[in-house]
């Protein structure tokens, strides 16, 4: 994936954000090493109170960074702090 240059947004920006409904990752193997980032930063974020760099796409295409602290992973949403939502299908890259 070329990245153009990814816009680091706040976390109370999101509810303003709309989201691809198109996956952004194209094959499995980096679709199970999302899930497996997600999974760990969810422990990071429960256990030790760790934030992480979620890297994402908005409905533009527009590679955008929030940097947060993951509650809960679903199967189609993480779950933020205060209510905050996003899809996974919509995130292409961890950075814990």
């Amino acid at each position: 994936m070329l990245l153009k240059s990814i816009h680091k947004i706040d976390k109370s920006e999101l509810d303003q954000i709309s989201f691809n409904k198109q996956e952004v990752l194209s094959n499995e193997s980096d679709k199970s090493i999302r899930r497996h980032n997600l999974d760990r930063s969810l422990v990071l974020g429960n256990v030790h109170k760790r934030q992480v760099l979620i890297q994402f796409e908005n409905i533009l295409g527009m590679p955008l960074e929030v940097e947060t602290t993951i509650w809960a992973v679903t199967q189609n949403h993480i779950m933020l702090k205060g209510g905050k939502t996003i899809p996974i299908r919509c995130i292409f890259n961890i950075i814990v």
